[in-house]
């Protein structure tokens, strides 16, 4: 898929009024608040506005291993985390993750004022998220900007518990498996790729692995203005994401 990273107008507006959240279950008084911090640590790598939500044992943004074909269960949700992997958009993974009666908070972060709206190396970004009873645990995921089709995450982070505690998740980089990895500039939004539809799912699952699984990096295949390792290569992890409990 010859897709622009961020490249919908629509997303740059919403991203750049603010957070947009949504709640499972009503806002209450004894709601825990966190806040979570977000920090691209690649060197050369932009980071595309993250989906994170709060949650209850047992869900899982994603599976490793074979992605399902259209028809299958869970095809939907895998065509929106290719979306997301390819274009950088993060609504469809939004509202797979809402739908789900194990998630609290779900939200989509707000990102710089630029275009596209990534992070950058080395910056950061928080955001307040909340949970309640057994929703103790935290997720997160994003498209690694200069990629075919890879993404950051972390699943089921144990939220910290007293008030003033932290934790620190170093996130992993996969493999959505749904384009191949040519690197080059025909394919990778960074480079300069289009496509006229960015999120309309064409080329989703057509010549990629066909499989999630972690990602090898980058390996200059891509030819002439294709991506440089010295430059878009990482070793993992490539994110940092702290959570901060808060009153």
């Amino acid at each position: 898929m010859k897709a622009r990273i961020l490249k919908v107008v629509l997303l740059g507006a919403v991203l750049a009024a603010g957070t947009i959240a949504f709640s499972s279950g009503a806002m209450a008084s004894q709601d825990r608040m966190y806040r979570v911090t977000i920090t691209n640590a690649m060197h050369g790598q932009p980071v595309a506005p993250s989906v994170i939500a709060t949650h209850i044992a047992g869900f899982h943004l994603f599976q490793l291993g074979l992605a399902p074909e259209e028809g299958d269960p869970g095809y939907d949700h895998y065509w929106g985390l290719a979306a997301m992997a390819e274009t950088g958009y993060p609504f469809y993974v939004l509202e797979h993750v809402l739908a789900s009666p194990a998630v609290w908070e779900a939200k989509a972060l707000p990102y710089p004022d630029r275009s596209p709206p990534v992070l950058l190396p080395s910056e950061s970004i928080s955001t307040m998220i909340s949970a309640s009873g057994n929703a103790k645990y935290l997720s997160s995921i994003a498209m690694i900007g200069a990629t075919n089709d890879a993404v950051y995450a972390v699943m089921g982070v144990e939220l910290p518990r007293g008030v003033g505690a932290t934790v620190h998740a170093m996130a992993h980089a996969y493999d959505v498996g749904s384009e191949a990895n040519d690197e080059s500039p025909s394919t990778v939004g960074a480079l300069g790729a289009t496509d006229d539809n960015p999120v309309s799912g064409a080329g989703i699952n057509e010549n990629g692995e066909g499989f999630i699984h972690v990602h090898a990096g980058i390996h200059g295949v891509g030819g002439e203005g294709g991506l440089d390792p010295a430059m878009f290569d990482w070793r993992d992890p490539v994110v940092l994401v702290t959570v901060e409990r808060v009153e």
